[in-house]
Protein backbone atom coordinates (compact mmCIF):
# COMPACT_ATOMS: atom_id res chain seq x y z
CA UNK A 1 0.00 0.00 0.00
CA UNK A 2 0.61 3.50 -1.12
CA UNK A 3 2.67 5.68 2.11
CA UNK A 4 -0.69 7.81 3.24
CA UNK A 5 -0.60 11.65 4.22
CA UNK A 6 -2.75 13.01 6.28
CA UNK A 7 -5.23 16.46 5.49
CA UNK A 8 -5.41 17.54 8.82
CA UNK A 9 -4.86 20.92 10.33
CA UNK A 10 -2.66 21.51 13.34
CA UNK A 11 -3.26 24.62 15.47
CA UNK A 12 -0.95 26.87 12.77
CA UNK A 13 -3.97 28.44 11.60
CA UNK A 14 -4.95 29.28 14.86
CA UNK A 15 -2.78 32.57 15.45
CA UNK A 16 -3.64 33.98 12.43
CA UNK A 17 -7.59 33.72 12.83
CA UNK A 18 -7.39 35.05 16.25
CA UNK A 19 -5.53 37.91 15.01
CA UNK A 20 -8.00 38.79 11.95
CA UNK A 21 -10.97 38.14 14.31
CA UNK A 22 -9.24 40.42 17.03
CA UNK A 23 -8.84 43.45 14.28
CA UNK A 24 -12.26 43.11 13.59
CA UNK A 25 -14.49 42.85 16.90
CA UNK A 26 -14.82 39.11 16.31
CA UNK A 27 -14.91 36.80 19.25
CA UNK A 28 -11.21 34.07 18.76
CA UNK A 29 -12.55 30.19 18.29
CA UNK A 30 -11.60 29.83 21.54
CA UNK A 31 -14.39 31.66 22.46
CA UNK A 32 -17.20 28.89 22.63
CA UNK A 33 -19.40 30.97 24.72
CA UNK A 34 -20.11 33.88 22.29
CA UNK A 35 -19.26 31.65 19.03
CA UNK A 36 -21.07 28.22 20.00
CA UNK A 37 -24.99 29.65 19.79
CA UNK A 38 -23.81 31.26 16.50
CA UNK A 39 -22.39 27.69 15.04
CA UNK A 40 -25.35 26.07 15.81
CA UNK A 41 -27.12 28.67 13.80
CA UNK A 42 -24.82 28.07 10.73
CA UNK A 43 -25.13 24.83 10.80
CA UNK A 44 -28.83 24.57 11.07
CA UNK A 45 -28.55 27.47 8.00
CA UNK A 46 -26.18 24.66 5.65
CA UNK A 47 -28.64 21.88 6.23
CA UNK A 48 -31.98 23.17 5.79
CA UNK A 49 -31.88 26.17 3.22
CA UNK A 50 -30.05 27.65 0.07
CA UNK A 51 -27.20 29.51 2.81
CA UNK A 52 -28.02 32.98 1.97
CA UNK A 53 -27.81 33.66 5.74
CA UNK A 54 -24.86 32.59 6.29
CA UNK A 55 -23.18 35.65 5.16
CA UNK A 56 -24.80 36.97 8.64
CA UNK A 57 -22.88 34.90 10.52
CA UNK A 58 -19.43 35.50 9.39
CA UNK A 59 -17.95 35.64 12.75
CA UNK A 60 -18.41 31.99 13.34
CA UNK A 61 -17.46 31.11 9.96
CA UNK A 62 -13.95 32.58 9.85
CA UNK A 63 -13.18 30.92 13.46
CA UNK A 64 -15.06 27.61 12.11
CA UNK A 65 -16.04 26.74 8.81
CA UNK A 66 -12.71 28.19 7.38
CA UNK A 67 -10.27 25.62 9.13
CA UNK A 68 -12.84 22.74 8.80
CA UNK A 69 -13.08 23.66 4.91
CA UNK A 70 -9.35 23.90 4.27
CA UNK A 71 -8.60 19.93 4.32
CA UNK A 72 -11.92 19.60 1.83
CA UNK A 73 -9.96 21.69 -1.22
CA UNK A 74 -6.84 19.83 0.00
CA UNK A 75 -8.20 16.43 -0.44
CA UNK A 76 -10.57 17.11 -3.12
CA UNK A 77 -6.78 17.69 -5.67
CA UNK A 78 -5.43 14.61 -3.93
CA UNK A 79 -5.86 12.73 -6.86
CA UNK A 80 -4.85 15.32 -9.47
CA UNK A 81 -1.53 16.68 -7.77
CA UNK A 82 0.11 12.94 -7.12
CA UNK A 83 -0.49 11.71 -10.36
CA UNK A 84 1.40 14.96 -11.73
CA UNK A 85 -2.40 16.48 -13.92
CA UNK A 86 -2.02 19.33 -11.01
CA UNK A 87 1.39 20.28 -9.84
CA UNK A 88 3.33 23.77 -8.84
CA UNK A 89 4.97 25.30 -12.05
CA UNK A 90 8.64 26.74 -12.07
CA UNK A 91 8.08 28.80 -15.09
CA UNK A 92 5.05 30.98 -14.08
CA UNK A 93 2.07 31.38 -11.83
CA UNK A 94 -0.35 29.03 -11.66
CA UNK A 95 -3.75 30.72 -12.46
CA UNK A 96 -6.88 29.39 -9.96
CA UNK A 97 -10.22 30.66 -10.19
CA UNK A 98 -12.00 30.09 -6.91
CA UNK A 99 -15.77 30.42 -7.98
CA UNK A 100 -18.09 31.40 -4.67
CA UNK A 101 -14.92 31.28 -2.83
CA UNK A 102 -15.95 33.01 0.58
CA UNK A 103 -13.26 33.24 2.95
CA UNK A 104 -11.12 31.18 0.26
CA UNK A 105 -10.53 28.19 2.29
CA UNK A 106 -10.78 25.87 -1.23
CA UNK A 107 -7.64 28.08 -2.39
CA UNK A 108 -5.75 27.63 0.66
CA UNK A 109 -6.11 24.02 0.44
CA UNK A 110 -5.30 23.56 -2.97
CA UNK A 111 -2.32 25.54 -1.87
CA UNK A 112 -1.46 23.38 0.39
CA UNK A 113 -1.52 20.73 -1.93
CA UNK A 114 0.82 22.15 -4.01
CA UNK A 115 2.96 23.20 -1.33
CA UNK A 116 3.55 19.15 -0.31
CA UNK A 117 3.96 18.69 -3.97
CA UNK A 118 6.86 21.47 -4.47
CA UNK A 119 8.66 19.65 -1.56
CA UNK A 120 8.49 16.37 -3.66
CA UNK A 121 9.65 18.13 -6.91
CA UNK A 122 12.66 20.06 -5.11
CA UNK A 123 10.55 23.01 -5.79
CA UNK A 124 11.56 26.10 -3.22
CA UNK A 125 9.26 28.59 -4.08
CA UNK A 126 5.90 28.45 -6.44
CA UNK A 127 3.40 30.99 -7.20
CA UNK A 128 -0.31 31.07 -7.19
CA UNK A 129 -2.21 33.68 -9.02
CA UNK A 130 -6.26 33.09 -7.57
CA UNK A 131 -9.01 35.24 -8.87
CA UNK A 132 -12.09 35.04 -5.98
CA UNK A 133 -15.73 35.36 -6.97
CA UNK A 134 -18.36 35.78 -4.46
CA UNK A 135 -21.16 38.12 -3.75
CA UNK A 136 -20.02 38.66 -0.13
CA UNK A 137 -17.04 41.27 -0.51
CA UNK A 138 -16.54 41.41 3.14
CA UNK A 139 -15.86 37.53 3.51
CA UNK A 140 -13.74 37.89 0.61
CA UNK A 141 -11.63 40.85 2.28
CA UNK A 142 -11.28 38.45 5.14
CA UNK A 143 -9.67 35.48 3.52
CA UNK A 144 -7.52 37.87 2.11
CA UNK A 145 -6.09 39.17 5.37
CA UNK A 146 -5.46 35.97 6.21
CA UNK A 147 -3.60 35.31 3.02
CA UNK A 148 -1.55 38.06 3.93
CA UNK A 149 -0.68 36.64 7.52
CA UNK A 150 -0.69 33.09 6.99
CA UNK A 151 1.00 32.95 3.40
CA UNK A 152 3.34 35.71 3.59
CA UNK A 153 5.39 36.59 0.54
CA UNK A 154 8.47 34.96 1.39
CA UNK A 155 11.60 33.53 -0.87
CA UNK A 156 10.52 30.34 -0.03
CA UNK A 157 7.32 28.53 0.04
CA UNK A 158 3.73 29.38 -2.00
CA UNK A 159 3.67 33.11 -3.11
CA UNK A 160 0.06 34.00 -3.52
CA UNK A 161 -1.96 37.35 -4.77
CA UNK A 162 -5.23 37.30 -4.87
CA UNK A 163 -7.56 39.31 -7.16
CA UNK A 164 -11.29 40.00 -5.99
CA UNK A 165 -14.35 39.84 -8.19
CA UNK A 166 -17.52 40.78 -6.58
CA UNK A 167 -20.07 38.72 -8.58
CA UNK A 168 -22.90 35.73 -8.58
CA UNK A 169 -21.24 31.84 -9.35
CA UNK A 170 -23.53 32.42 -12.35
CA UNK A 171 -21.45 35.01 -13.99
CA UNK A 172 -18.44 33.65 -13.26
CA UNK A 173 -17.87 32.18 -16.72
CA UNK A 174 -17.55 35.59 -17.92
CA UNK A 175 -14.40 35.94 -15.94
CA UNK A 176 -11.33 36.19 -18.45
CA UNK A 177 -9.36 33.23 -18.45
CA UNK A 178 -7.21 31.05 -19.13
CA UNK A 179 -7.06 28.99 -15.26
CA UNK A 180 -5.18 26.05 -14.60
CA UNK A 181 -7.77 24.86 -11.72
CA UNK A 182 -11.17 26.31 -11.33
CA UNK A 183 -12.77 25.10 -7.83
CA UNK A 184 -16.59 25.89 -6.84
CA UNK A 185 -16.50 25.18 -3.23
CA UNK A 186 -19.93 24.47 -1.98
CA UNK A 187 -21.93 26.65 -4.40
CA UNK A 188 -24.20 24.29 -6.53
CA UNK A 189 -25.89 23.94 -3.17
CA UNK A 190 -26.85 27.64 -2.72
CA UNK A 191 -28.06 27.78 -6.25
CA UNK A 192 -31.47 27.81 -8.27
CA UNK A 193 -32.74 26.07 -4.49
CA UNK A 194 -36.27 26.83 -5.86
CA UNK A 195 -35.44 25.67 -9.55
CA UNK A 196 -37.54 22.26 -10.37
CA UNK A 197 -34.95 19.16 -10.07
CA UNK A 198 -34.78 18.27 -13.82
CA UNK A 199 -34.46 21.82 -14.78
CA UNK A 200 -31.84 22.08 -12.13
CA UNK A 201 -30.02 19.68 -12.89
CA UNK A 202 -29.57 20.50 -16.82
CA UNK A 203 -29.08 24.62 -15.39
CA UNK A 204 -25.85 23.41 -13.56
CA UNK A 205 -24.46 20.96 -16.06
CA UNK A 206 -24.43 23.76 -18.84
CA UNK A 207 -23.20 26.23 -16.21
CA UNK A 208 -20.18 24.01 -15.55
CA UNK A 209 -19.86 23.19 -19.17
CA UNK A 210 -19.65 27.08 -19.49
CA UNK A 211 -16.94 27.37 -16.82
CA UNK A 212 -14.64 24.68 -18.24
CA UNK A 213 -14.51 27.09 -21.48
CA UNK A 214 -12.23 29.54 -19.10
CA UNK A 215 -9.81 26.26 -18.35
CA UNK A 216 -5.98 26.32 -20.25
CA UNK A 217 -6.11 22.58 -21.95
CA UNK A 218 -4.52 20.78 -19.83
CA UNK A 219 -7.00 22.47 -16.90
CA UNK A 220 -9.44 20.84 -14.05
CA UNK A 221 -13.45 21.90 -12.95
CA UNK A 222 -13.21 21.30 -9.40
CA UNK A 223 -16.42 20.65 -7.25
CA UNK A 224 -16.83 19.91 -3.53
CA UNK A 225 -20.23 19.42 -2.19
CA UNK A 226 -21.44 18.27 1.28
CA UNK A 227 -22.17 15.20 1.52
CA UNK A 228 -25.61 15.35 2.55
CA UNK A 229 -27.41 12.62 0.60
CA UNK A 230 -29.69 15.02 -1.37
CA UNK A 231 -26.84 17.47 -2.37
CA UNK A 232 -24.77 14.76 -3.46
CA UNK A 233 -27.32 13.03 -5.38
CA UNK A 234 -27.65 15.96 -7.25
CA UNK A 235 -24.41 16.34 -8.05
CA UNK A 236 -24.25 12.54 -9.18
CA UNK A 237 -27.07 14.01 -11.23
CA UNK A 238 -25.58 16.78 -12.88
CA UNK A 239 -22.24 14.57 -13.44
CA UNK A 240 -24.43 12.48 -15.81
CA UNK A 241 -25.93 15.34 -17.40
CA UNK A 242 -22.49 16.53 -18.85
CA UNK A 243 -20.98 13.65 -19.55
CA UNK A 244 -23.92 13.30 -21.50
CA UNK A 245 -23.09 16.68 -23.62
CA UNK A 246 -19.56 15.25 -24.24
CA UNK A 247 -17.65 18.03 -23.76
CA UNK A 248 -15.81 16.91 -20.66
CA UNK A 249 -14.73 14.15 -19.24
CA UNK A 250 -14.62 12.85 -15.57
CA UNK A 251 -11.33 12.53 -14.02
CA UNK A 252 -12.37 11.41 -10.61
CA UNK A 253 -13.29 10.54 -7.82
CA UNK A 254 -14.81 7.97 -10.60
CA UNK A 255 -12.96 5.13 -12.09
CA UNK A 256 -15.59 5.08 -15.49
CA UNK A 257 -17.10 7.35 -17.52
CA UNK A 258 -20.73 5.63 -17.89
CA UNK A 259 -23.63 6.67 -15.53
CA UNK A 260 -23.37 7.17 -11.83
CA UNK A 261 -24.66 3.91 -10.47
CA UNK A 262 -25.68 4.75 -7.13
CA UNK A 263 -28.28 6.49 -8.68
CA UNK A 264 -30.10 3.39 -9.48
CA UNK A 265 -31.12 3.53 -6.17
CA UNK A 266 -33.02 6.22 -4.17
CA UNK A 267 -31.25 5.29 -1.07
CA UNK A 268 -27.09 5.27 -2.14
CA UNK A 269 -24.66 8.32 -2.40
CA UNK A 270 -21.57 8.38 -3.00
CA UNK A 271 -18.81 10.68 -0.69
CA UNK A 272 -15.70 11.08 1.02
CA UNK A 273 -15.33 10.06 4.74
CA UNK A 274 -11.91 10.68 5.45
CA UNK A 275 -10.19 9.71 9.16
CA UNK A 276 -9.19 13.84 8.93
CA UNK A 277 -10.78 15.25 12.97
CA UNK A 278 -10.68 19.20 13.27
CA UNK A 279 -7.76 20.75 14.33
CA UNK A 280 -7.37 20.67 18.24
CA UNK A 281 -8.41 24.07 18.87
CA UNK A 282 -11.82 24.06 16.91
CA UNK A 283 -12.70 20.77 18.85
CA UNK A 284 -14.48 22.14 22.10
CA UNK A 285 -16.03 24.84 19.70
CA UNK A 286 -17.47 21.59 17.94
CA UNK A 287 -18.83 20.03 20.90
CA UNK A 288 -20.76 23.38 22.68
CA UNK A 289 -22.81 22.98 19.81
CA UNK A 290 -23.37 19.68 19.16
CA UNK A 291 -21.43 19.04 16.02
CA UNK A 292 -19.08 15.89 15.34
CA UNK A 293 -15.38 16.56 15.25
CA UNK A 294 -13.96 13.16 14.11
CA UNK A 295 -14.00 12.70 10.04
CA UNK A 296 -13.78 14.89 7.08
CA UNK A 297 -17.09 14.47 5.17
CA UNK A 298 -17.28 15.80 1.55
CA UNK A 299 -18.65 15.11 -2.15
CA UNK A 300 -16.50 15.99 -4.77
CA UNK A 301 -16.41 15.65 -8.88
CA UNK A 302 -13.24 16.83 -10.93
CA UNK A 303 -13.90 17.13 -14.61
CA UNK A 304 -11.33 17.82 -17.84
CA UNK A 305 -11.66 18.41 -21.57
CA UNK A 306 -8.54 16.64 -22.30
CA UNK A 307 -9.70 13.11 -21.56
CA UNK A 308 -6.94 12.61 -19.22
CA UNK A 309 -8.62 10.47 -16.81
CA UNK A 310 -7.68 8.91 -12.74
CA UNK A 311 -8.01 5.18 -14.12
CA UNK A 312 -5.32 5.83 -16.95
CA UNK A 313 -2.83 7.07 -14.40
CA UNK A 314 -3.97 3.95 -11.72
CA UNK A 315 -3.84 0.09 -12.50
CA UNK A 316 -6.39 -0.41 -9.95
CA UNK A 317 -9.78 -0.45 -11.50
CA UNK A 318 -12.44 -0.24 -8.06
CA UNK A 319 -13.06 2.39 -5.66
CA UNK A 320 -13.97 1.47 -2.18
CA UNK A 321 -17.56 3.48 -1.47
CA UNK A 322 -18.07 2.50 1.80
CA UNK A 323 -16.91 1.67 5.17
CA UNK A 324 -15.59 -1.73 6.12
CA UNK A 325 -18.26 -3.96 7.28
CA UNK A 326 -17.37 -6.21 9.59
CA UNK A 327 -20.02 -9.00 10.68
CA UNK A 328 -19.47 -12.38 12.32
CA UNK A 329 -17.09 -14.41 10.32
CA UNK A 330 -16.69 -11.89 6.90
CA UNK A 331 -15.59 -8.37 5.84
CA UNK A 332 -17.44 -6.50 3.37
CA UNK A 333 -17.00 -3.62 1.34
CA UNK A 334 -19.15 -1.57 -1.56
CA UNK A 335 -16.88 -1.23 -4.69
CA UNK A 336 -17.69 0.88 -7.77
CA UNK A 337 -15.81 0.59 -10.75
CA UNK A 338 -14.81 -1.77 -13.71
CA UNK A 339 -15.95 -5.30 -12.39
CA UNK A 340 -14.73 -8.66 -14.18
CA UNK A 341 -18.73 -8.56 -15.46
CA UNK A 342 -18.78 -4.79 -16.66
CA UNK A 343 -18.53 -1.08 -14.77
CA UNK A 344 -20.99 -0.88 -11.47
CA UNK A 345 -21.49 -0.71 -8.18
CA UNK A 346 -21.29 -3.96 -5.79
CA UNK A 347 -20.52 -5.53 -2.88
CA UNK A 348 -17.55 -7.76 -2.16
CA UNK A 349 -17.01 -10.17 0.68
CA UNK A 350 -13.95 -12.05 2.37
CA UNK A 351 -14.81 -14.45 4.86
CA UNK A 352 -12.29 -14.64 7.74
CA UNK A 353 -11.33 -18.26 7.55
CA UNK A 354 -10.19 -17.76 4.32
CA UNK A 355 -7.96 -14.24 4.57
CA UNK A 356 -4.30 -14.77 3.64
CA UNK A 357 -1.27 -12.70 2.65
CA UNK A 358 -2.54 -11.82 -0.66
CA UNK A 359 -5.88 -10.91 -0.29
CA UNK A 360 -5.45 -9.14 3.30
CA UNK A 361 -5.07 -6.02 1.54
CA UNK A 362 -9.17 -5.88 1.03
CA UNK A 363 -9.92 -6.61 5.13
CA UNK A 364 -7.62 -3.27 5.27
CA UNK A 365 -9.35 -0.72 3.29
CA UNK A 366 -10.56 2.10 3.86
CA UNK A 367 -13.51 4.66 1.99
CA UNK A 368 -11.41 6.31 -1.25
CA UNK A 369 -8.82 3.63 -2.14
CA UNK A 370 -8.19 2.06 -5.16
CA UNK A 371 -8.25 -1.56 -5.34
CA UNK A 372 -7.31 -4.01 -8.06
CA UNK A 373 -7.84 -7.92 -7.85
CA UNK A 374 -6.04 -10.62 -9.94
CA UNK A 375 -8.09 -12.65 -11.07
CA UNK A 376 -10.60 -10.02 -11.47
CA UNK A 377 -13.49 -9.56 -9.60
CA UNK A 378 -16.65 -10.13 -10.37
CA UNK A 379 -19.56 -7.39 -8.68
CA UNK A 380 -20.96 -8.90 -5.82
CA UNK A 381 -17.80 -11.51 -5.43
CA UNK A 382 -16.75 -13.46 -3.21
CA UNK A 383 -12.74 -13.13 -2.49
CA UNK A 384 -10.97 -16.44 -2.42
CA UNK A 385 -7.60 -17.66 -0.73
CA UNK A 386 -5.31 -16.95 -4.16
CA UNK A 387 -6.70 -13.86 -4.93
CA UNK A 388 -3.67 -10.35 -4.88
CA UNK A 389 -5.53 -7.38 -4.16
CA UNK A 390 -3.37 -4.39 -4.31
CA UNK A 391 -4.27 -1.33 -3.11
CA UNK A 392 -3.39 2.47 -3.60
CA UNK A 393 -4.15 5.13 -1.04
CA UNK A 394 -4.00 9.06 -2.04
CA UNK A 395 -3.69 10.01 1.07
Amino acid sequence: MDEPHDFSLGDELEPHLSEVARAHGYPAPSDTARLGPMLAKLSEVYNTTDGKEAANLLPVRLAFSFPRDVPKGHAAVRELVATGALLPRADRPLRLLDVGAGLGAMTFGIVRALSRAAVTQGLASFAVDATWMDTDRAAMELGLELVRRALPDAATGPRVSVKLEKGTAAAAARTKGPFDVIVCGQVMSEMDAETAPAERIAHHATWLVDLSRLLSPEGSLVIVEPALASRTRHLHAVRDAVLAGKKLGVFAPCLHQQACPALASAHDWCHEDLPTDLPPFLVPLARSAGLRWQGLTFSYLILRKDGRTLREASARPLRVTSSLLRTKGKTELFLCGEHADGIGRGKARLLDRERTAPNAAFAEAERGDLLSFEPALASGGRLGTEMNVECTRYR
